[in-house]
């Protein structure tokens, strides 16, 4: 029973390319085992549905197949009935005949060709295979040594969703994917310091693989970072808001902060007000072998509740300043 990938990403069928991706993404960083730390298995299982879902729905001709066949393209088996669909031809040669796909439905053609192009060989299909073989080709072709031109395999496209953090410091992923003729499988992927959102990673060799000897295609993966809870990028440099207390705001305090490169001892100058930024220098993300920097902005957080005795208090030491603190506020 195969799966409903439009169950899968919460999506009718009706869904344009560009809703398909925002709601892989959506459902990858929700569902990501990094961010299901409480249940990591049963994450990483619901994490593989989406992006099985997305490798078929996330490309066209794909989501062609599977929304006219009931299958994916890489679960089209061969014949006498071993996979999922099953194959009938008449007189004891494929010069025509009838298919039957698992989901019930029959399919007539007129001969092997038509067959073949069904599949994306052959005919011209424009379907990344770069070859016009007929059915006798494709099933006559020998190997490089028989004369035919090495075919380079296609290039795959993914989409990859990572944690914040990682993108900042670098490291390894693991991501499934799947080829033509492939039922799946994970790779390591390497995420470099400091890659932001949209840019490429490029895995030579990884993509599909070539014809009659000919090298395999690419796999070009698009990064997508995940947002974080309390800190923001803007080109290299880091930005989070500090909470800190009236007593450290008013006194002056000596903080820890954490930070990509670990904890780091902050001052915080005696009588600072919210919105006060205060710099933290190379502790950005790196560019190169140079560092962005990091800006913190204190915001002083209120006791909820106060007591008599801290109220009468605050109200003795409490004056009004010699400069009212909204003078300069106006409209025009």
């Amino acid at each position: 029973m195969n799966s409903d990938y439009y169950k899968t990403l919460e999506i009718p069928k009706t869904a344009t390319q560009e809703e398909v991706q925002k709601a892989y993404r959506k459902l990858a960083r929700k569902h990501h085992p990094d961010m299901n730390q409480n249940d990591p298995k049963g994450a990483k299982e619901k994490f593989q549905k989406i992006q099985e879902a997305f490798d078929i729905l996330g490309n066209p001709e794909k989501r062609k197949i599977y929304d006219q066949y009931g299958i994916s393209p890489d679960q089209m088996g061969s014949g006498g009935g071993q996979g999922p669909f099953q194959w009938s031809f008449g007189g004891g040669s494929p010069s025509g005949g009838a298919f039957r796909g698992n989901n019930g439905n029959h399919f007539s053609f007129e001969n092997l060709d038509d067959i073949m192009k069904m599949f994306g060989v052959g005919g011209g299909s424009g379907n990344g295979f770069g070859n016009n073989q007929t059915s006798d080709e494709f099933f006559n072709a020998g190997s490089a040594g028989s004369g035919r031109r090495p075919i380079r395999g296609t290039d795959m496209e993914r989409d990859l969703t990572i944690p914040f953090a990682l993108a900042v410091e670098g490291g390894k992923m693991d991501m499934k994917i799947r080829r033509s003729a492939s039922s799946g499988e994970t790779i390591t992927v390497t995420i470099p310091p400091g890659i932001s959102e949209g840019k490429k990673i490029r895995l030579n060799g990884l993509g599909n693989a070539g014809q009659y000897g000919g090298k395999s295609g690419n796999l070009l993966i698009t990064v997508s970072v995940e947002e974080h809870p309390f800190f923001r990028r803007k080109n290299q440099h880091l930005y989070v808001k500090i909470p800190v207390t009236l007593k450290e705001a008013v006194f002056g305090a000596k903080i820890d902060i954490p930070t990509p490169k670990g904890k780091v001892t902050l001052t915080v100058p005696a009588g600072s007000s919210s919105g006060t930024k205060l710099r933290v220098r190379g502790c950005g993300i790196a560019a190169k072998e140079e560092h962005g920097d990091l800006f913190a902005e204190l915001s002083v957080v209120l006791p909820k509740k106060w007591t008599s005795a801290e109220k009468e208090l605050l109200q003795k030491i409490t004056s009004e300043p010699a400069e009212p603190v909204r003078n300069e506020l106006h409209w025009n």
